[in-house]
């Protein structure tokens, strides 16, 4: 029989003691969910404001949108949705349905107004290749470097309305257009097919780049130098250093511009729209409609929604085209991203 020494007494007696604590004192409850206070409940308030306005300014016309897909809707009379037997697909869609008041054939702007947005749309790409060449210049600290950035930047806060006025004048046809004092010619750029779409696309790209060059900037100083010594002891040259280093650390930031600039440029409406105006009934977007957008496309419809029953309608289903193209580019961009952060 082993004997106990008096530590095992001593442990016993504490265990003991712990007992008889433990029978006295009460359980403490858990603690539950704080209680709706003053301050909770504001903090709910304003944090539900942003919400709010979501739902009556978006929410609202996205659920009517989505109806007039399927409904003929009076603009002035929401209630007046009526089935029209898919009737907006088939103006958009089919070259042979025409608007009966005017006998437009709107397929036609349609597929044409599709391929000038894609061509303006493609001036982000060089806007963005712009912004980062710029902005790495900038970060080699070259004399008056923040005077630049600040140059750079001023097209992009200028106002849209402003920016297309002025690129409106300098491609003015008149002898004393900008441009045409400069080369000497007297051609009418904003109405010459052949030049009418360029012309939105230079101010696309004289306006966005300003954007690109701050946020690169930004990305660019963040970048540990510790990446560029170790790249250096291994030999690389600046080019390398460029590649493997400069690009990979500045993805996030590309990739979010990337995005932003091709939703942007695929809702392109007010450039053009302010520089190349309407010509008569048949010359939407300008001469031979080569300054029609798809969301200027929208604009007309809706504008003109007398013109037929189903216009709404065929409105809502341009409306619903960029929201599934903008949606499905954004989708794989983001799968593209995840599949190169796994490599």
């Amino acid at each position: 029989m082993r004997i106990g020494s008096g530590n095992d007494f001593l442990g016993q007696g504490e265990l003991a003691a712990g007992r008889e604590t433990e029978k006295v004192m009460p359980k403490r409850k858990k603690a539950g969910r704080g209680k709706w206070n003053k301050q909770a409940v504001c903090g709910l308030i304003f944090a539900l404001l942003p919400l709010i306005g979501f739902l009556i300014f978006n929410g609202f016309p996205l659920v009517i949108s989505f109806l007039a897909l399927f409904c003929d809707v009076d603009l002035y009379n929401p209630g007046s949705f009526t089935w029209n037997n898919f009737e907006g697909f088939k103006v958009i869609f089919l070259n042979e349905y025409s608007l009966s008041s005017y006998g437009l054939n709107m397929a036609h702007y349609f597929y044409k107004a599709c391929g000038i947005t894609l061509w303006v749309a493609s001036a982000q790409f060089v806007s963005l290749l712009i912004a980062l060449v710029v902005s790495v210049l900038l970060a080699t600290k070259v004399k008056g470097h923040k005077v630049f950035q600040v140059l750079f930047f001023v097209p992009y806060i200028c106002s849209t309305v402003a920016v297309s006025l002025m690129w409106r004048w300098i491609f003015s046809g008149e002898p004393s257009g900008v441009l045409n004092t400069i080369l000497g010619t007297s051609r009418k750029w904003l109405n010459d097919p052949a030049t009418m779409t360029w012309t939105i696309i230079v101010a696309v790209i004289w306006q966005a780049p300003g954007y690109g060059i701050v946020m690169y900037k930004a990305a660019l100083a963040n970048i540990d130098n510790t990446h560029y010594e170790a790249a250096s002891l291994d030999g690389a040259n600046a080019w390398q250093k460029f590649i493997y280093v400069t690009l990979p650390e500045i993805s996030p930031t590309t990739f979010y511009l990337l995005i932003a600039g091709i939703g942007a440029g695929l809702l392109t409406y007010d450039m053009a729209a302010l520089m190349i105006p309407d010509g008569f009934l048949g010359d939407i977007g300008g001469t031979e409609s080569m300054g029609l957008t798809l969301v200027r496309l929208v604009y007309y419809l809706i504008k003109n929604d007398r013109l037929a029953p189903s216009v709404v309608s065929a409105a809502s289903v341009i409306t619903w085209v960029l929201f599934i193209v903008i949606g499905s580019v954004t989708l794989a961009l983001f799968r593209r991203r995840d599949k190169s952060m796994e490599g």
